[in-house]
Formats: C-alpha cells, structure tokens, sequence
C-alpha cells in the first residue's frame, strides 16, 4: 500500500489551519518526505503521537525517513530541511539520508567556481537555487560543521532532463521518477512514485482441490511460472504524482504515456485570478482538474491554497466543474492507494479517521 500523509496544504505562509507544503509517505520500500517547510519535524511529531493514540499501525517518524524529495527552492518547501538534520544528527541518527532536488548547470557551475558567492540578478540564476542551498546546508551542518551520519546531496539539473523524465530510484517495490515542471525562473520537479506490476492473486483452495499439499503450495507459488494456473490477473502497477508549484503547461504531463492513480496538485488560485496564476507560474483549481482530466487519473487531490482563502468549497467546486474526483485537501489527510487500485481519502477526527472518500 502507498499511503501519504499531508502535512501542509498552505502556498508561500501558513494560516490558521494550514501549514507550508510538505507530505510524509510510507511505501513497500520505507518512508520518504516531499518537500519540507518551515516546522516540518514538529508536524511530523505531532502527527505521529495522534496515530500513535488511536493505536494505529501505521506511523510518521523522522527516524524512519529514507530520502527528502524536495521540488524547487522556495523556502516554504525547503525552509525546514536544516532545522531537521541537526534533530536527527543530535539523536544520533546513523544511518544516510538522500535529500534530491532540481537545480540548473548554471547554478551548479556557480557554486563551483565562486562557492559562498550570491549569484547576482544578471546571472540568470536564482539566488536560493538548491546548489546554493545545498552548499550552505552542509557547511552549516551538526555541532561542529559536520554531521555524524551520511547525507547524500543529489542534484538534477532540469536543462539536462527531457520531457521523458529522468529515473531517480528504482527498486523491486518501488520506482521514483522525476518531470521537470514550469514555476518559471526557479528550477522545478514533480515526482512520480510507482510500484511494479504484481503476479495475480493466488488461489490456495483451487490448488488444494488439485491434492497440493501446503508445502506443495508454497513451493509452487514461489515460482511465477508454475503458479500461472492458480493465479488472477495481473495486478498493476499503483503510482502517485505530486506536482510540487507549476503552471499548467508541462509538456511532460501533457505527454505522459504513465498511468497514475492520484494525482496531488497545486491549486494555488480560483478563476478570479488566473492571469495572476499564470504571472506566478502557479495554477488553478480548474487547471489541475483540466490536467487531471487529460491524464485520466482516478483521484485529484487539491492542495498549495493562496492564504487569501479561508472557504475552499468554491475551488473544489471549480475543479469538479472539469472533473469529478477533484478533492480539497486538508492538513492532516491521509491518501491510501491499495494493490487492488482502490483509494482512499481519510481525515483525522479527535480519536479516529474519518473516512471522506
């Protein structure tokens, strides 16, 4: 099962009710963080101790995270990658962190060849550009300049990636992808995370009937090519796709010949300003429901919402005027995609979740 925990729905400053982007997923290969902003760890905490006291099975510890999948630069995405990595070098964490996120060549050359400099407005390159952020980062990093455990800075510069994407990750259970979106001079990326195709379910009574015994059945359906008679379908591969900030014109989501079950995108703005939406290289409530259409997702998930909005019926509202499974998104909401393709969107009540879709 993919399951994702929102843990901030907010665009650029959080409100009363809502944080700065960053969403905490378990997956069949461990647990990852999309984006990170200001106050990150304390979220993740707080949610943890709830799950932990309705006796959930499922968690979201800083301890368990594998990798940070960070989108772009702005600071409500990124702000609250070093608070953490200082909380996680002072517990003793040991074992390495993957922290990605896009860059430019221009970028990466200028942090070679004049490290510490802020590149000025002349140079094409944005000033908080992760390469820089990234430099800073690590010399800024634990008690004394370093941190006791491994952390792995990985930079993709998006004028070497093509509208196919690039593979970040790939693993039996789990694939990572990345597209290059529009949020327009900063250096953006949306990820895509995916399980592979699995053999059909297998049928212990229809094997049985045959005079298997159980340990006949387990070795038969340790071997794919043996087990073939006793099996269903082939189930498919599950993915999720997180937009991070973009306008709407993407070519790669335009393009893309992958099939996704959710799609999480930002809906920064509701029709009234869809030139300021474009200006920004943000989108729409209705443009993500559009993209969500074109793409044939089976789930839309709303969220990045401008602070000018305390009432977000009117943006679901939009979005479902394009597309029906458009769905608001609230911080703490829990996404649950399941082998079978089913979905699930649950909401955190005082003792329990509270099952929206």
């Amino acid at each position: 099962m993919i399951s994702l925990h929102v843990l901030g729905t907010s665009s650029a400053k959080p409100t009363k009710d809502r944080s700065v982007s960053g969403s905490f997923l378990n997956s069949p290969t461990g647990s990852f963080l999309i984006d990170c902003g200001e106050g990150m760890q304390q979220r993740i905490a707080a949610h943890d101790r709830w799950l932990r006291s309705i006796g959930s099975n499922e968690r979201t510890k800083v301890s368990k995270l594998r990798a940070i999948y960070l989108t772009h630069a702005h600071l409500d995405h990124c702000w609250g990658v070093l608070p953490m990595l200082h909380s996680m070098d002072k517990d003793g964490r040991k074992s390495k962190l993957e922290i990605h996120g896009p860059t430019s060549i221009a970028a990466l050359n200028w942090v070679k060849d004049r490290p510490g400099e802020v590149p000025d407005p002349d140079s094409g390159i944005y000033s908080g550009d992760l390469a820089i952020q990234f430099d800073w980062w690590k010399k800024h990093g634990g008690k004394n300049g370093a941190f006791q455990f491994d952390v792995e800075w990985i930079l993709y510069p998006v004028d070497q990636i093509g509208v196919e994407g690039i593979s970040i990750s790939q693993e039996d259970k789990m694939s990572v992808h990345a597209y290059v979106t529009n949020h327009l001079d900063v250096p953006s990326i949306a990820y895509h995370f995916s399980t592979p195709d699995l053999p059909g379910k297998f049928d212990r009574s229809a094997a049985i009937e045959d005079g298997y015994d159980e340990k006949s059945i387990r070795d038969i359906a340790l071997d794919i090519s043996d087990s073939a008679k006793y099996r269903g379908p082939t189930r498919p591969s599950r993915s999720l796709l997180i937009s991070g900030d973009t306008s709407s014109d993407v070519p790669s989501f335009i393009e893309m010949k992958s099939s996704i079950d959710v799609l999480v995108h930002e809906s920064t703005f509701d029709d009234s300003l869809e030139n300021k939406a474009a200006s920004y290289g943000h989108s729409t409530a209705r443009d993500a429901a559009k993209i969500a259409s074109h793409m044939d997702v089976n789930f839309l998930g709303l969220t990045h919402f401008s602070s000018r909005f305390q009432d977000l019926s009117n943006l679901e509202k939009e979005a479902r005027s394009v597309f029906n499974e458009s769905h608001i998104l609230e911080d703490g909401d829990r996404i649950s995609i399941d082998l079978d393709g089913s979905i699930r969107l649950d909401r955190k009540g005082p003792e329990e979740w509270i099952s929206i879709v």
